[in-house]
């Protein structure tokens, strides 16, 4: 189909003298009998031309792909007469069929049909390849449709040709955003707004990728630290070495082996303590808990009735234990620190 056009067309311009039209005819009627071609039927045109391209475009679009990824098929141009030389630059047609690909392609962005307009813009790109819109808008496209490193080639392109777009920049900073690059999706929109100062757009988009950057950064920071704190209660008191003590876990174990547990959870101070707890969310200090007499005498109740067959006192063990004491002498010390800390209100 795309020959039998082209040769429609080589005789409706006048390209060729009449004797060769005449030729172009009979070649033309010789090549739709042989292959069923009926340029009348609109279906078969629809299903088989080039339109809006034609045969000679395309063809030189490959010569220039070919010249510019140095293939040995880039020296037919040389020789062929038919077809510009690819150096020559696009022609008047060329660029006026790739304003229309280029609008074909913004109205497929409208449209949200992203892959569509990837092929358009590069389609105009084939014919016309030093427009830095072209560019600009490909890699838009790209970000729309998450390619976001085709984006920044594209826009990287694009500034290339025409450092002075400011749109460039802008489509930079979208694409590096998506990649989650928030410090270059900084430097772009800052470098777009020296350009553009009054851009509202860059201007939101700029807040937009420095709160990222600034959140990712926190995060980054609370991680580390959050990981390697050590299981400590306020004042830098270790619960986790309190916890592995025998002492301790022997009193607990007979609490609640003779109801000292249920007998100290009924108690007032005990009460008063979880009530606190309840209306505040802090927890009470261990200074509260071990200068508290009732809560002292029943855990030594329930320590004494709880001894082993050998009578000791495993609250007595307890508190004699010279880790603990050394464990609350640092809890005592953290909590007057505290108080000095100038956290509390003025």
């Amino acid at each position: 189909m795309a020959i039998v056009e082209y040769l429609d067309k080589a005789v409706a311009d006048g390209s060729v003298s009449s004797d060769g039209a005449e030729s172009l005819e009979v070649a033309k009627q010789c090549i739709s009998d042989a292959f069923g071609i009926n340029l009348e039927d609109d279906a078969q045109a629809k299903e088989l031309s080039l339109k809006p391209f034609s045969l000679d475009k395309v063809f030189d679009v490959y010569l220039s792909t070919q010249a510019k990824l140095g293939s040995p098929s880039a020296d037919v141009s040389a020789s062929s007469s038919a077809v510009p030389a690819a150096t020559a630059g696009p022609s008047d047609a060329d660029r006026k069929l790739a304003d229309e690909l280029k609008a074909k392609g913004n109205a497929q962005v409208v449209a949200k049909d992203f892959t569509g307009a990837i092929d358009s813009y590069t389609g105009a790109i084939a014919l016309v390849s030093n427009n830095a819109v072209y560019f600009g808008n490909r890699a838009a496209a790209y970000s729309q449709n998450g390619d976001y490193q085709e984006a920044v080639d594209d826009a990287k392109q694009a500034l290339e040709i025409d450092p002075d777009y400011t749109k460039g920049y802008s489509r930079l900073g979208l694409a590096y955003f998506g990649m989650g690059n928030y410090k270059d999706a900084i430097a772009a929109y800052e470098k777009g707004l020296e350009q553009d100062p009054a851009n509202k757009v860059m201007r939101s988009a700029l807040d937009t990728a420095q709160a990222k950057m600034a959140s990712a950064g926190a995060t980054a920071r609370s991680a580390p630290a959050a990981s390697a704190a050590p299981a400590t209660g306020g004042g830098g008191f270790d619960l986790s070495s309190l916890m592995n003590n025998p002492a301790l876990m022997s009193m607990a174990q007979g609490m609640m082996a003779n109801g000292g547990i249920e007998r100290l959870m009924s108690n007032p101070a005990v009460s008063q303590l979880a009530s606190n707890y309840r209306n505040t969310g802090q927890m009470p200090s261990m200074a509260d808990i071990m200068n508290n007499p009732d809560i002292m005498d029943m855990a030594r109740n329930a320590g004494s009735s709880s001894a082993g067959s050998e009578g000791a006192n495993p609250l007595a063990a307890l508190l004699n234990n010279p880790d603990l004491a050394g464990m609350a002498q640092q809890f005592m010390s953290g909590n007057q620190g505290n108080d000095e800390s100038g956290s509390s209100p003025q």
